[in-house]
């Protein structure tokens, strides 16, 4: 009982979604605002370690702005001690064409409040706090090298899916409202299970579906 079904050879699922995450950003079928405010591809990553630049890297006697009373301890329950280990993330701020701290609280209106305009796309050159001038690239940027490998050629040699199926999921994601992906708990129990996961979160995240009524990423067992 479905519109269409889309055969995939077992342990590809990871494969079909990147392979339309990156028909979606190629034809700029993604929610930018809902992307800037909510999700994590503004982030910068430091090119020397591949790891995301933190605030207490860039700003010298840096001091968090995150409340004890916001939603990250008051609603999520995260502790002083583990905002300490992770510490702050860093955006490139389009209108002062410089890096700015943000915190986990720092979302939707909160940066629109602060006025920062996030860059989603480039690589920057950042001056640390120890002297040190790194590269740095927004995850944005990143996951467009990554989806280099995942055209629709060879997510199709890879899933054995039909192509034009592919690109109507992609098409359908983009244009259909609220979207929903539900999946089989048999997916976690391959290996690189987590990476399939995660994989099937980026086209709901470039759309705005996370969140709302209907939407969302979902596993079904029993």
């Amino acid at each position: 009982k479905a519109d269409y079904w889309i055969p995939i050879r077992p342990q590809t699922d990871a494969a079909l979604w990147l392979g339309v995450t990156r028909l979606m950003i190629e034809n700029r079928w993604y929610d930018e605002r809902f992307v800037k405010e909510f999700t994590d591809f503004p982030l910068l990553v430091r090119t020397d370690t591949l790891k995301r630049l933190r605030a207490r890297e860039v700003f010298p006697d840096y001091r968090t702005s995150l409340s004890p009373d916001g939603p990250s301890m008051k609603i999520q329950g995260l502790t002083a001690e583990q905002h300490a280990r992770l510490g702050d993330f860093v955006v490139w701020d389009r209108s002062a064409s410089a890096p700015r701290a943000l915190t986990r609280d720092d979302v939707g209106r909160r940066i629109l409040e602060k006025g920062i305009d996030p860059a989603l796309e480039g690589t920057f050159n950042v001056k640390l706090a120890n002297g040190r001038v790194v590269k740095v690239a927004t995850l944005w940027t990143l996951y467009q090298t990554h989806l280099k490998d995942y055209d629709l050629k060879t997510v199709g040699e890879i899933t054995r899916a039909p192509v034009a199926l592919v690109e109507q999921l992609a098409r359908d994601i983009a244009t259909l409202k609220p979207v929903a992906i539900h999946q089989g708990e048999g997916i976690n129990h391959w290996f690189h299970a987590t990476e399939m996961n995660r994989a099937a979160y980026l086209p709901l995240m470039l759309t705005g579906n996370i969140g709302q009524p209907g939407a969302g990423c979902h596993t079904w067992a029993g």
